[in-house]
């Protein structure tokens, strides 16, 4: 893994998906290292000093590849007071810190995964999205098979789908996503009605022993889906990866 550094950036372009969800587009001061996807930085508003304290920051998941090592995108949902003033006041042309990569929760590292099954709710498709962008640009999905299952509140909230849809028509035959939505909007097609369905999704799965779970978005759903994999399906722990947010 590459050693993480400390890297100004500036807001190239601000996308307001919604009042409470905002995705950042920045270039870095200098070269960034070379990230894995699925890893995180640490963003700060604050002024800082290279030569003192690392100010207050809160963690964001990378949701590009990084491959130019000087462009980054960081989507960002409301959370609490940091988030909040973070989303009502960044603007085009905004400096800011960054510190990183750090992060274990990396897709397409381990030589063994033959099914690798992605769980995202809401902004917890961030992390995968960085695996999707490499998978795109190398044309390379690393493990055999890949399934992912993306849920949000709203189907307009599914603020990634063009870029999962881009991977489906380019790598049919390893790839595919099912989308979920507790309320469906607008003229989208081929979203189911309801919450991701745990046992739905391992049901779909035909050689269980051989997949690997990849768990991100709300703490609440994540832990259920884990003690659902661990005590229900009889998964092996170690074959449950978790990126839980508050």
């Amino acid at each position: 893994m590459a050693q993480p550094i400390k890297a100004p950036v500036v807001v190239d372009r601000v996308v307001r998906h919604t009042d409470d969800v905002v995705t950042l587009h920045m270039t870095a001061g200098k070269k960034l290292p070379r990230f894995v996807p699925g890893q995180f930085v640490h963003l700060t508003r604050e002024v800082f000093d290279p030569a003192g304290f690392w100010p207050d920051s809160r963690v964001f998941s990378v949701a590009n590849s990084v491959a130019d090592r000087r462009t980054i995108s960081l989507t960002i949902s409301r959370q609490g007071q940091y988030t909040s003033g973070l989303i009502d006041n960044v603007s085009v042309g905004d400096e800011m810190w960054c510190k990183g990569p750090y992060g274990e929760f990396t897709l397409g590292q381990r030589d063994a995964e033959d099914h690798v099954v992605l769980l995202a709710g809401g902004t917890g498709i961030t992390p995968f999205c960085a695996f999707f962008d490499s998978a795109l640009q190398n044309d390379d999905l690393k493990p055999k098979r890949v399934t992912l299952h993306y849920g949000a509140a709203r189907s307009d909230l599914l603020i990634y789908r063009s870029l999962v849809e881009r991977l489906e028509n380019r790598q049919p035959q390893c790839f595919d996503a099912t989308y979920y939505a507790e309320t469906v909007n607008g003229d989208l097609q081929e979203v189911v009605h309801g919450a991701i369905d745990i046992d739905r999704v391992v049901n779909a799965i035909p050689e269980l022993d051989l997949a690997t779970f990849y768990l991100s978005g709300p703490l609440g759903m994540i832990r259920a889906f884990e003690r659902a994999l661990l005590n229900r399906y009889g998964v092996a722990e170690s074959r449950i990866l978790i990126d839980a947010w508050e």
